[in-house]
């Protein structure tokens, strides 16, 4: 009956650690498997914003993100109102809450307009009351990755753009050198252009001059044909007036002339009528017979000699009387005769006048075309100047302009180019340029393994002394040495310790589905630390009774403590490191990533289990050793029985 009441105390030890171990690992070990059965809301208050006329609802994008699954170890997502959310938290039917703000699409895509203007999106992370204290750790963890996989598509994109813009920029320095070559050609034509429009502004110069001095000769003679042409004015002004009269008197002399016709007319009629006379006498008297006859036929023929005489003088009279007359202008044929050259003189004096004005305008244009010429032989110089400066300076933009194209065909072959494929490739690897080999897990991985395992050898430790005793019972009246009395006491707590090792070995071989190699270096690294913690609890159990297992009961808290989270205080971690279940952690955390545990942790363990020893044998010697006082009633109780 004594044993079989043992039996199951026993089997409930070997329970404990199991139980710890399992219920640890099956409920914190991988919780990413059992996300979905966690529900979250998300509040979309984002307003979508225009980039470059696109709508861009990235508040919208970010919830499709976190709702449509593509996150690994995501929660159930739901979308929700402000109101609903609120509920959620309250009553417990959301885990968090995650709220994007109306500004989040301008926020998050300010980078692409003013560099002043560019800010940083946010989002709110809420849990609610009834949350469990990593729930809120968690969901920032969901949510960044999803902002964080959002702002690596909007990184992306940028580079993409930035490496397209390389494309476009070589395009465009190709096309800038092209036509820095052909603006280098340009120039040396320019600058050959220039050299002969420099010595053609040199020969310009040259005939400025010789314009100049022609035109200072020219206006010399201008002088003297004004001079000249005002003594012509004033002659023919002098001519005017003494012709003013001549048509006048003309006239009067074609008149006396006509006078003069008629009375040789008259004179000529008048002899051809005596030499008629005569004539007739003389025949009447005929020649030779009479001296007055000879005289007659001699006053005849003489009579008819002056007849004819003054027939012709009659004749050129009038002659001289119509060459009077025409030239008085008194005959139609005439064309005005004096008259009209009298007029031709005053028009000739009027256009000499005219002339003599237009002479001396031409003399006061020269002069100023003399000073014109002498400026535009100053200017031509300073041309010819100029357009060799122009020359020299059409020199150096072919040299400059030569170099400019040799540095842009440099940079052309500097600058990158990425075709569609690898520019994608590139925007990508550049927007996320460093990941880890596997995905992040939010259980707590090997070091969660390690120390639920830990805790439950230490828990199954101090439960073995809750039902075994950690000194024998009547270890006064017995006749074997405390050392043997020790280790007697100590051999079931060990036995059940190397259970409580196997069994927590296998939950971990399961759990981490470790090869057989590694279960085997588990189970042993396991079952030492069983039996080191058994003699370490024994040994405080024995030595110290219910302040041992205080400690000991302090000593997981320290192990809780400090498994969670590194941010503790550095002495706690000192006190973590001079536990028994500091090295038992770390030489676990070894095995369970693959490694062999370090040396000095499995020294650690061993001297931990030896001192505990080392304590109980301590306590069963002062457990045999009595007072004078206790020993009197012993005697007495001894012979009463």
């Amino acid at each position: 009956m004594a044993k079989r009441r043992l039996i199951l105390p026993l089997i409930g030890l070997l329970l404990v650690p199991l139980a710890i171990a399992g219920l640890l690992i099956w409920s914190l070990g991988k919780p990413e498997d059992r996300l979905k059965d966690v529900k979250a809301a998300v509040v979309n208050n984002d307003e979508p914003v225009e980039v470059n006329g696109q709508l861009t609802p990235l508040g919208r994008q970010l919830s499709a993100k976190l709702v449509g699954g593509e996150i690994e170890s995501n929660y159930s997502w739901e979308f929700a109102t402000p109101q609903t959310a609120a509920d959620g938290l309250a009553d417990g039917s959301y885990a968090a809450v995650v709220t994007i703000p109306e500004n989040f699409s301008a926020a998050a895509t300010s980078f692409s307009g003013d560099p002043a203007q560019a800010k940083k999106a946010t989002i709110d992370v809420s849990t609610g009351g009834r949350s469990k204290f990593a729930d809120e750790a968690i969901s920032r963890v969901v949510t960044n990755t999803a902002a964080d996989l959002l702002g690596r598509q909007l990184t992306t994109t940028y580079l993409d753009n930035v490496f397209v813009g390389f494309n476009t920029l070589g395009d465009k320095l190709g096309e800038a050198s092209d036509g820095a070559t052909s603006l280098a050609d340009g120039a040396q034509q320019l600058a050959g252009g220039t050299d002969q429009l420099a010595g053609g502004a040199d020969q310009l110069a040259d005939g400025s001059r010789a314009l100049a001095d022609g035109i200072g000769a020219l206006e010399g003679g201008a002088q003297q044909l004004k001079t000249g042409m005002g003594g012509l004015a004033d002659g023919i002004g002098q001519l005017k007036e003494q012709t003013a009269q001549l048509p006048g008197q003309v006239g009067q002399l074609a008149d006396v002339s006509a006078q003069e016709a008629q009375g040789v007319q008259q004179l000529s009629g008048g002899l051809q009528g005596m030499s008629e006379s005569l004539a007739e006498m003389s025949k009447e008297c005929p020649p030779g017979t009479l001296p007055i006859c000879n005289k007659i036929a001699i006053q005849a023929a003489t009579a008819k000699a002056l007849g004819d005489g003054a027939g012709q003088l009659q004749q050129a009279s009038t002659g001289v009387s119509g060459g009077l007359a025409a030239l008085a202008g008194k005959t139609p044929e005439s064309g005005g005769g004096l008259v009209a050259l009298s007029g031709g003189i005053d028009q000739l004096h009027d256009g000499a006048q005219q002339l003599d004005g237009g002479v001396g305008q031409l003399a006061d244009g020269i002069s100023q075309t003399g000073g014109g010429a002498g400026q535009l032989a100053d200017g031509a110089d300073q041309l010819a100047q100029g357009v060799r400066g122009l020359s020299d300076g059409a020199h150096q933009l072919g040299d400059g302009t030569g170099q400019l194209s040799s540095g842009l065909d440099q940079a052309v072959d500097q600058l990158p180019s990425y075709p569609d494929g690898d520019r994608d490739k590139l925007a990508k690897t550049v927007a996320n340029p460093i990941t880890t080999a596997e995905g992040s897990s939010l259980g707590f991985g090997s070091s969660g393994i390690a120390l639920y395992s830990v805790l439950a050898l230490w828990v199954g430790a101090i439960a073995t002394f809750l039902v075994l005793r950690a000194v024998p019972r009547r270890a006064l009246e017995s006749t074997r040495s405390s050392f043997s009395l020790a280790l007697r006491q100590f051999r079931l707590p060990a036995v059940v310790g190397l259970a409580q090792g196997l069994l927590v070995a296998v939950v971990v071989g399961i759990a981490q589905d470790l090869s057989v190699g590694g279960w085997f270096g588990c189970a042993g690294l396991a079952m030492l630390t069983a039996v080191a913690f058994t003699a370490v609890n024994q040994a405080l159990a024995g030595a110290l009774r219910g302040t041992g297992r205080f400690l000991a009961m302090l000593v997981a808290v320290v192990l809780l403590a400090t498994g969670f989270i590194t941010a503790v205080p550095s002495a706690l971690n000192s006190v973590l490191a001079a536990l028994p279940v500091g090295p038992a952690q770390d030489a676990l955390r070894a095995v369970v990533d693959g490694s062999a545990p370090g040396g000095g942790t499995v020294v650690l363990l061993v001297i931990w289990g030896l001192a505990g020893l080392v304590v109980t044998y301590l306590a069963v010697e002062r457990g045999r050793t009595v007072r004078a006082t206790r020993l009197t009633g012993f005697t007495a109780r001894t012979a009463e029985a």
